[in-house]
């Protein structure tokens, strides 16, 4: 599960200017809420909207879960990942530092 895994990342760097936004896209509030009370996650989280202001679909085209995007202070994406695999925060440890 990548979400717990990006808690140690935020901390070390959100004083640089990391940011963390992760988006529920299924629509479950409360499984949701309940998970990020459960991990003690502290980042930023929104909630998918429906139709028009469905982001992850409509907005990314984002189809498999998860998807993760680095993206500069540009707003440009500098960096994009399909899957999550233990480990694969080193590799975001690495493409983060080369941003801040």
């Amino acid at each position: 599960m990548e979400l717990p895994r990006l808690e140690p990342l935020w901390q070390s760097y959100r004083d640089k200017g990391l940011a963390v936004v992760a988006v529920e896209a299924q629509g479950d509030t409360e499984n949701a809420t309940a998970f990020i009370n459960d991990n003690n996650l502290t980042y930023h989280f929104l909630e998918n909207g429906k139709e028009e202001g469905d982001v992850v679909r409509g907005v990314f085209g984002i189809r498999s879960f998860p998807t993760s995007f680095i993206i500069d202070r540009e707003g440009r994406i500098m960096y994009y990942h399909l899957g999550f695999e233990e480990g694969d925060e080193e590799k975001l440890k690495k493409e983060i530092l080369t941003l801040l």
